[in-house]
């Protein structure tokens, strides 16, 4: 729904402010990227990380590692017809 706003406001401006509107739209959302993961690090707690024992570490560390084998692996096959350069 954003996305048919943004086309629409986009098609009926000059391509000069236009721009401009998109930068500053990206400047926001980097800016509540950075926000949303500072909240996130506020809430963590160390101690509560101690009460849980190393389990739900362990398996947040192996979950991780095969979200990211998956993910190269992925990559890989969808991109390997492309060429740098």
């Amino acid at each position: 729904m954003a996305r048919a706003g943004a086309t629409w406001y986009l098609s009926s401006v000059p391509a000069a402010e236009g721009k401009a509107v998109i930068g500053v739209a990206n400047d926001l959302r980097v800016w509540f990227l950075i926000l949303a993961f500072v909240s996130i690090g506020l809430e963590f707690r160390v101690a509560s990380l101690r009460e849980a024992g190393w389990r739900p570490v362990g398996v947040f560390a192996a979950a991780t590692v095969v979200n990211v084998a998956v993910a190269l692996g992925l990559a890989v096959l969808l991109f390997s017809g492309f060429s740098a350069g």
